[in-house]
């Protein structure tokens, strides 16, 4: 169900909202869709970003507020690198809070839902006729983690960018340095630019260490804030995980049931072909067996989607007629079929047990009598089991409905 590739929106959306075509396919045909818009690995990958974008932005001013109060207190090395450790400590301040805004925004951000008729993000619900309220909480989602919604995002890219302009950025004023040295004449002109190179390159060496020190903890960091948002998000958001798991579930049952019943069917008719050999017999017990689990299975998934549905906060924007028709399709529908291909093959055995018996009472021969009745016994076993499982699987059906 989650998905990050975009084709073309239906036409009748409002421009606001452009709804991929698969997930518009995915709502018509069960009511229901949960898109997984922004994780806590973005999160993390956000605030790596903005460290990149703090350097960049924070490095030269620091670099000359330094330079300024290193001259100003007498080229005092202990000023210099005290002014750039307050800089570099406010710079991570400064993160630290803004991971803990990132966090609740990804609270809201995390799961769209969306309906037929509505859509849902962060617990704000809106009829698809009129969403534009969603507009500004949409705006600034994607703004935050450069990531429009249905479209992939571009925080990866936006950090190797961020990197190869600090290097630039850090590098580059050497170049500036040298063409002013360059220029200047006098001894103590150069003298006073070989301070500041000096100077200068202790700032890199110092700056250098913090990106890489910066880098390494905000891995740490990042990993601990990724491990307590996703605990928070499957806490805040069980309901919606829970109904997007059935759904998923569901999918699973339905494609079991489709591939037993295929199984089933060739088996049966292997049977009927090979006069109920016992080792078919087996075969075909087990499978029948297994759909009548897997049934069981499937309904009981079914009574509690419905339920969790029906106790979370989406009930009223849920389309039950959608789903219901959903569920016919995919369950009960393989269901039908399995029930009329054992009802089929009940009449089928019932009428060989029938002509068995003739076959008995007109034969003298004891060799061929001994064959008839070995038969008729292997299709009473048969029919007492289809006996067993029509009832089962007929309880399965109704309470589908």
């Amino acid at each position: 169900m989650f998905t990050r590739t975009r084709d073309k929106s239906p036409e009748n959306l409002p421009e606001v909202l452009h709804v991929p075509k698969n997930i518009q396919n995915d709502i018509e045909q069960r009511g229901f869709h949960l898109y997984k818009w922004i994780s806590p690995d973005e999160v993390k990958l956000s605030i790596q970003r903005d460290f990149l974008k703090t350097l960049k932005f924070f490095g030269i001013p620091l670099a000359v507020i330094s330079l300024i109060f290193a001259f100003i207190s007498g080229l005092s090395l202990l000023v210099f690198f005290f002014t750039i450790f307050v800089g570099v400590c406010f710079m991570f301040i400064y993160l630290l809070l803004l991971s803990i805004k990132r966090s609740r925004l990804l609270t809201k951000s995390a799961f769209v839902i969306m309906t037929d008729s509505s859509i849902s993000l962060g617990w704000k619900i809106h009829k698809l006729s009129d969403i534009s309220g969603l507009k500004n909480d949409i705006d600034e989602v994607s703004e935050t983690f450069e990531e429009d919604l249905f479209w992939e995002s571009r925080l990866d890219e936006s950090k190797k960018s961020l990197s190869k302009d600090i290097s630039s950025q850090l590098f580059g004023w050497y170049e500036k340095i040298f063409s002013i040295l360059d220029r200047v004449g006098g001894k103590d002109s150069i003298q006073g630019m070989l301070i500041l190179m000096a100077l200068y390159t202790i700032y890199i060496a110092i700056m250098a260490c913090v990106y890489f020190i910066g880098v390494l903890g905000l891995i740490v960091f990042g990993q601990l804030m990724t491990w307590l948002n996703t605990k928070y998000l499957i806490y805040r958001w069980q309901n919606v995980i829970k109904i997007n798991k059935l759904f998923w579930d569901l999918d699973i049952s339905s494609d079991d049931i489709r591939a037993e019943k295929t199984r089933l069917k060739s088996l049966l008719k292997n049977a009927h072909d090979n006069e109920w050999k016992d080792g078919l017999l087996l075969e075909i017990n087990a499978g029948i067996r297994d759909i009548n689990t897997s049934a069981q299975s499937a309904v009981e998934q079914v009574l509690s989607l419905k339920n969790t549905i029906h106790k979370s906060r989406y009930k009223d924007m849920f389309s039950f007629e959608v789903y219901n028709s959903w569920i016919k399709k995919q369950i009960s529908k393989p269901l039908e079929d399995i029930l009329t291909l054992l009802e089929k093959n009940q009449d089928t055995l019932i009428q060989k047990q029938n002509d068995i018996a003739l076959q008995i009472k007109d034969t003298e021969k004891i060799e061929l009598k001994s064959v008839l009745k070995l038969q008729v016994k292997r299709i009473k076993m048969q029919l007492k089991d289809i006996n067993k499982f029509i009832p089962m699987l007929e309880d399965s059906i109704t309470k589908l409905k």
